[in-house]
């Protein structure tokens, strides 16, 4: 497996959407054929399993596979590059609320 091979599956995970499988069509969510997949798609893919009442779908997690991409990247390897987070209260009472 070549790094490229890898740098696409961790895309095809980052960037997978339901949609891709599933829609809603008159009241009912239906599902789309794996043959209708792209080898993208279908890489995104966790599991598929019948829970007798329907099919679940899994994809692998996408916040992962977007962290792995981040870091691969060098992004926000300084701290000077990670967002900045800023919290401003309005009041003392929402501060201890917290």
């Amino acid at each position: 497996m070549s790094e490229e091979d890898i740098l696409k599956a961790l895309r095809a995970i980052a960037f997978s959407d339901f949609t891709d499988y599933i829609w809603i069509e008159d009241g009912q969510v239906r599902i789309r054929e794996t043959s209708e997949l792209d080898s993208g798609q279908r890489a995104a893919i966790a599991g598929i399993k019948d829970t007798g009442k329907g099919v679940e779908i899994k994809l692998h997690d996408k916040q992962k596979a977007l962290e792995l991409l981040v870091k691969y990247q060098g992004m926000f390897e300084h701290p000077e590059d990670a967002p900045e987070l800023c919290v401003r209260f309005t009041d003392e009472a929402e501060a201890l609320s917290l």
